[in-house]
């Protein structure tokens, strides 16, 4: 996954962006021959279309992995960035009281996209072909009867493209003895990490539902459940088809739908942008020459940290703390309160929460969000990922530079467990009734906080 989403889709993105250049130029010269390229308007056009295209794409989710997915949906998808991106386009034309051609803007839309569909059905058969070598695969555990799992295991077979395979299952043709199952269960998840587990039908599964998602989400795993029949609590589930089966999640995430992935993206992406430009550059430049000034080492700290779906990324803050055995591996001491190692202008820094501005790279660069659960050094988020219930839950959605927890009053680093498991319930409760409203609300509060000296960091 990780691969796909680092280094296939900027490819993809690229080879489109090509295609929609090439569709300008060879629009442009079916129209006008030989002639000269023409000077503003054209070039414009082509600029515009060809940066919104990945812009547009990436905040709608059209990069993202959907297994689940046919191609017809991906050309659905296309189609409305293809309308979107001409609306613009010919929203500018209007109110630039532009003279261009309309034969050669329409021959340049037409191309477009062609070309569009052209390279997305190319994506969509280069991903079955390495899929069906093996790469690019997905874990699920399954958890039901044979005949379920044969039907899986035979349509996984003849749907490489689907991206999932069955690494490890639990047949239950009858539920028998129920803490025996729970057993089997609990060494069945413990035996590796799976990305989803899907639970199928069998007698008495009720008696044993509540427990198989528990265990399944301590380990981190998402759990989607078989409903085969049709009956009068079908109409009330948010039922989608998953290989073979009609299957519906237990955990309710606003953000897995992909309106409020393209709205939270674009609300990271504006306001990260924003505090960049308007405060972050010349906020460093003081900040640089008052680290340097009061204490011996680098400006910046950088350490790994735990991100979405549980991959490290490498997290930026000012450096608050005299030099000391905490690592860029990210390992070290959880910091307390009075901890000796942080210098008088550190104290400062993170009284008002400025020493984490420099995450606002992180943010445009995608590992972080401007609001998410905090993320924690490895060492100390797998620590305390077998102590906390549920803990792993947070991995579902990427980190922040706030949070829920957070202007609740539960910031800074602790080792009190009964605190950190408050504070783990704050970003569940985050996940789970995430609106765009409450995205504001802890923004406002975040910098009322730090306005006020009141973020209680330390």
């Amino acid at each position: 996954m990780k691969r796909y989403s680092r280094i296939l889709v900027p490819i993809f993105a690229l080879i489109e962006m090509l295609a929609i250049a090439l569709a300008s130029i060879l629009g442009f010269y079916l129209r006008h021959g030989d002639e000269a390229f023409p000077s503003n308007t054209h070039e414009i056009i082509l600029l515009v279309s060809v940066g919104l295209w990945p812009i547009l794409g990436g905040l709608s989710g059209y990069y993202k992995d959907r297994r689940t997915r046919k191609y017809f949906n991906s050309f659905a998808h296309l189609t409305i960035l293809g309308f979107l991106i001409s609306f613009i386009l010919m929203a500018y034309l209007i109110l630039a009281k532009s003279d261009i051609s309309r034969l050669s803007f329409v021959y340049f839309l037409t191309l477009a996209y062609g070309l569009l569909i052209v390279a997305g059905m190319i994506r969509h058969q280069f991903l079955i072909n390495i899929r069906s070598k093996g790469r690019n695969q997905r874990l699920i555990g399954f958890i039901g009867p044979e005949v379920q799992l044969s039907n899986m295991t035979r349509w996984l077979t003849n749907n490489p493209s689907f991206g999932f395979q069955v690494f490890n299952f639990m047949t239950i043709n009858n539920l028998t003895s129920l803490e025996t199952t729970i057993r089997e269960l609990e060494s069945l998840l413990s035996e590796s990490h799976f990305d989803e587990i899907l639970i199928g039908n069998f007698p008495n599964r009720k008696d044993i539902l509540t427990d198989s998602v528990d265990i399944a989400e301590e380990q981190g795993c998402r759990v989607r459940i078989i409903q085969e029949k049709q009956d009068i609590y079908s109409r009330q589930l948010d039922l989608k088809p998953f290989g073979p089966f009609m299957v519906f999640s237990v955990r309710e995430e606003p953000l897995s739908h992909p309106p409020a992935k393209m709205y939270k993206r674009l609300f990271d992406i504006v306001f990260s942008s924003l505090v960049l430009l308007l405060l972050y550059w010349w906020i460093h430049l003081i900040i640089f020459a008052l680290v340097k000034f009061s204490s011996k080492g680098p400006v910046f700290f950088k350490q790994k940290r735990v991100g979405k779906n549980g991959g490290h990324f490498c997290c930026y803050k000012f450096r608050t703390m005299a030099q000391n055995d905490s690592t860029e591996e990210g390992s070290g001491e959880i910091t307390k309160k009075a901890d000796s190692r942080i210098t008088s202008l550190g104290a400062f820094l993170r009284k008002t929460n400025i020493d984490e501005l420099p995450q606002f790279i992180n943010v445009l660069k995608g590992d972080m969000s401007v609001i998410g659960p905090r993320p924690h050094m490895i060492e100390e988020d797998n620590k305390v990922a077998e102590i906390l219930h549920k803990y792993r839950i947070r991995r579902f959605v990427r980190p922040g530079i706030s949070g829920w927890a957070q202007v609740n009053g539960f910031r800074g680093g602790t080792e009190d467990m009964d605190l950190m498991q408050k504070r783990v319930d704050y970003d569940i409760d985050y996940i789970e009734s995430w609106t765009p409203l409450l995205d504001i609300k802890i923004t406002y509060l975040t910098i009322l906080q730090m306005l006020t000296l009141q973020t209680g960091a330390h």
